[in-house]
């Protein structure tokens, strides 16, 4: 009997080894960019991340080199090779090449593993990385009360598509400062029709020439941006602020989660799992069929006697 299993064991084999090689070898075969492209080189992203390619190809970051206050600025300074530093991908500055107009994935994604994808791609949501193109705004941020709790620019800021992360400021800013803004709806600032961003992302004189630093990202509110609306208040003896402000709540930039979506990259399956399962069914055909490839092997072989 045990001579039986043994040997029905060893047909299961017969039929389960090469399942499982040929399985692999085609698992791996039709892996997209399984031997992905070095970076210079370029990377189809598309075909695994639509969603953020078609987010990326409506930003500013694509367009960078083909906005056209970018383009018409540069042309007026006679198109130094400095601004391409950050309008382009990998900007050689010796040679006064680049990989690609715009800012492309490998801005962030860098670099990119050879074995790609089964080796997920680094990325870099540092606000540093950020700050080496948006220069004045990350001197802002860096004295900012979200700055000091941690939240950095993708915490609001989406890297693909370079939008808000929530359909509008006042949105955003109430994700994580629930009880300020829920105060503020009712006040007479709410009332005239003002949001969070027009007292602490006030715009800058003389700021968006070029793109840059449009709105101050420190969140203080200035005298100066008091004094737009209540010029003419200063010295007036009627309260304009309520004697007990809301005290502003602790920032929680995990918060924010619960308001705005998060997609998961899918995590590409292992040919090891399509080989395993191949091997199994290769096992268990190989030992329903052992019987009779038992019989065809002593029909064959008339000296082998049990």
């Amino acid at each position: 009997m045990m001579k039986k299993i043994v040997l029905r064991l060893v047909y299961g084999s017969l039929f389960a080894i090469p399942l499982m090689m040929v399985t692999f070898a085609l698992a791996r075969a039709s892996s997209p960019a399984q031997e992905s492209e070095p970076a210079d080189e370029g990377q189809d992203c598309l075909l695994c991340h639509p969603a953020f390619q078609e987010a990326w190809e409506d930003g500013a970051h694509s367009k960078a080199a083909s906005n056209p206050v970018f383009l018409q600025t540069w042309e007026e300074q006679g198109k130094p090779g400095d601004c391409l530093v950050c309008h382009t991908t990998n900007y050689d500055p010796v040679t006064g090449t680049f990989l690609s107009e715009g800012l492309d994935c490998v801005s962030c994604h860098n670099p990119v593993p050879e074995n790609h994808p089964m080796e997920p791609m680094p990325a870099d949501r540092s606000a540093r990385l950020c700050g080496s193109c948006h220069a004045e705004t990350y001197f802002e941020w860096q004295v900012s009360g979200h700055r000091e709790r941690g939240l950095e620019c993708v915490g609001c800021h989406d890297a693909h598509g370079t939008r808000l992360k929530a359909d509008s400021s006042q949105m955003l800013c109430a994700s994580c400062h629930r009880d300020r803004a829920s105060n503020f709806a009712h006040s007479e600032h709410s009332q005239q029709g003002l949001a969070c961003s027009d007292c602490h992302l006030g715009k800058l004189e003389g700021g968006g020439i070029q793109g840059h630093a449009r709105k101050d990202h420190s969140f203080f509110v200035s005298l100066s941006t008091c004094n737009s609306c209540h010029a003419f208040q200063m010295h007036d003896p009627v309260a304009v602020h309520p004697e007990h402000p809301t005290p502003e709540p602790p920032l929680d930039p995990m918060g924010a989660v619960e308001t705005l979506s998060v997609v998961k990259e899918q995590e590409p399956v292992s040919p090891v799992g399509f080989a395993t399962l191949a091997g199994l069914i290769g096992l268990a055909f190989g030992v329903v069929l052992a019987p009779w490839l038992e019989r065809w092997h002593r029909r064959n072989d008339p000296g082998d006697v049990e």
